[in-house]
């Protein structure tokens, strides 16, 4: 997500095709690893490429492609972009490149535009802003430094094969990172340090194997606690009893890490174990008792939808928004519906920070979880037996995992499994500050977004995506400070424009070529006109952002 616009060219470094980075970032990056695996396992166990398949199989990959301009290397944080459309490296823009304005003939409709521009119609990886440096294979960072294979990330530093963070430090192979440091394959982490194998959990220190936990400290292989410390398998122990027993573990974890170069998952060890699911809610019922339902109510959502079409395209669109649900949700993330191991309740889980590897028949509610949490744990006697190679044996009864969070006062939200302090929301997620959300992924202090992803900022928009402060846009990706367009990549400071890539500080522009502004208003007229019938008739459209550059 592009916090400035700024670009560091002259300060960029060369970026590497895939594979071992420069001298000095490779030297800077192994000696953290090295930092790291003495934090975590009191020894280190090799070096740093000789892991790099087990960092990256859970994460999000940088994507490599050949410059159109250059021939060199040029990495994506975003797999969305069609195949056969031109790419250029950031650092490769000449934003001052004057264009001749489209002709009265080409603007009859977008296959003819596409065509008329198609030149000018480039991609953009290698985007790194800000005040960053080595900086290597990487896209979508700023304000970082010692940063490779790592997309979306911001503000961090010796970061390597991760993606999205915030304010992250000495980090591997972790996805969906926020205010952590040396973690090693996390995932969904916020404040966390020291930590590996830590899923979806906040404010915690030197945590293994563990998954939603808040506020706790030497934890290992523990499920959806609060508070606690020195635990195994969700039993507290002595300091005394959980140091014996947890330096034998991480001996045994360095060990099958020097041999096998990788560890198991934590979601691979829980698929393994025994299913206690019917025991647990008869164990639990009296702690499960159905609370009152909140009463949910689609309509304002729907009509925010129906305000929102009529601002962008020009015209209300009929049919409900569940009529352009496939159109909507092309390039949001994938959602799937699930149900309750222990109470059969529907569950939401999102494509997001690794959460699809969460095995389906151990997903639980939020209050199932949290009973779990509180009431069961292993034996004293298992936890003296408990070994890594067979930690499947003892976590039967615990290992069951939440995909849903509600943090702060929400209302109205359906189907939006993870929200924050937000309302009116259907089916998106993770909402945060936000209102009147659909099919959106990641709306963050935003209102009236629709099949958006990554939005910061921004209101009444369609379609748009990796953006921060738009307004009453359609289709526009990697964007800042915009309003009034449709069709915009890698602009700031665009507006009431259409078709341009790679451009700033431009209004009434078309393809990157300013016109009068009543002949853009009259193209734009009939382009929405165009647009909302498709729309009308087929509840889908062909061209989108991300595919018009290979449309020519």
């Amino acid at each position: 997500m592009p916090e400035n616009i700024k670009t560091i060219a002259g300060k960029l470094t060369t970026m590497q095709p895939k594979g071992r980075a420069s001298s000095e970032l490779y030297n800077s990056l192994n000696k953290r690893w090295k930092d790291t695996c003495k934090v975590l396992f009191l020894q280190e166990v090799g070096e740093i490429d000789a892991f790099l398949d087990w960092f990256t199989e859970l994460n999000e990959p940088i994507i490599h492609r050949k410059s159109g301009v250059s021939g060199k290397d040029v990495a994506f944080a975003i797999d969305q972009y069609s195949e056969g459309s031109k790419w250029i490296g950031l650092e490769e823009i000449d934003y001052g490149k004057k264009f001749e304005p489209v002709g009265i003939n080409d603007l009859k409709d977008i296959d003819s535009l596409v065509e008329a521009i198609g030149e000018r119609i480039y991609y953009t990886g290698n985007v790194v802003l800000g005040n960053s440096d080595f900086v290597e294979s990487s896209s979508n960072i700023n304000d970082s430094f010692f940063m490779y294979e790592t997309g979306r990330l911001g503000d961090c530093k010796y970061i390597a094969y991760s993606t999205l963070g915030r304010l992250c430090e000495t980090c591997f192979g972790c996805n969906g990172i926020g205010e952590s440091a040396y973690c090693l394959r996390c995932y969904e982490t916020f404040r966390d340090k020291r930590c590996l194998e830590l899923w979806m959990s906040q404010n915690c220190a030197d945590c293994y194997y563990s998954f939603g936990l808040n506020n706790c400290s030497h934890c290992m292989f523990c499920f959806n606690l609060k508070d606690k410390s020195y635990a195994i398998g969700n039993l507290a122990l002595g300091r005394e009893k959980y140091a014996k027993i947890s330096a034998k573990l991480l001996g045994e974890m360095a060990q099958e890490l020097q041999r096998a170069k990788r560890l198991p998952s934590l979601p691979q060890i829980a698929i393994k174990s025994k299913d206690h699911s019917k025991e647990l809610a008869k164990l639990l019922a009296t702690k499960l008792q159905s609370a009152r339902p909140e009463k949910l109510d689609r309509q304002p959502i729907e009509d925010a939808w129906m305000e929102t079409a009529g601002i962008v395209l020009g015209k209300k669109l009929g049919g409900g928004i569940d009529a352009y649900s496939k159109w909507l949700s092309r390039h949001t993330r994938k959602t799937e519906k699930h149900k309750s191991a222990i109470s059969g309740k529907e569950i939401f889980r999102w494509d997001y920070a690794s959460y699809f590897q969460l095995p389906p028949k151990r997903l639980v509610t939020m209050e199932e979880a949290a009973a779990i949490g509180e009431s069961v744990s292993i034996s004293e006697s298992e936890a003296e037996k408990f070994s890594f190679a067979c930690a499947h044996d003892f976590l039967g009864k615990i290992a069951y995992f939440n995909p849903e969070y509600r943090e702060g006062t929400n209302t109205n939200t359906i189907e939006s499994p993870t929200c924050t302090r937000s309302s009116n929301a259907y089916r998106s997620t993770p909402v945060v500050y936000s209102k009147y959300c659909g099919y959106t992924f990641w709306p963050r202090s935003c209102e009236c977004q629709f099949g958006c992803g990554a939005m910061f900022d921004s209101k009444f928009c369609i379609n748009c995506y990796q953006s921060v402060k738009l307004t009453r846009c359609f289709e526009c990706d990697s964007c800042r400070d915009c309003s009034d367009s449709l069709f915009l990549h890698n602009c700031e400071n665009v507006n009431n424009s259409m078709f341009c890539f790679n451009a700033k500080n431009l209004s009434y522009a078309i393809g990157n070529a300013a016109l009068s502004p009543d002949r853009f208003r009259a193209a734009k007229k009939s382009l929405l006109g165009q647009l909302s019938s498709e729309l009308e008739k087929s509840k889908d459209l062909k061209a989108d952002i991300y595919n018009i550059g290979a449309r020519r």
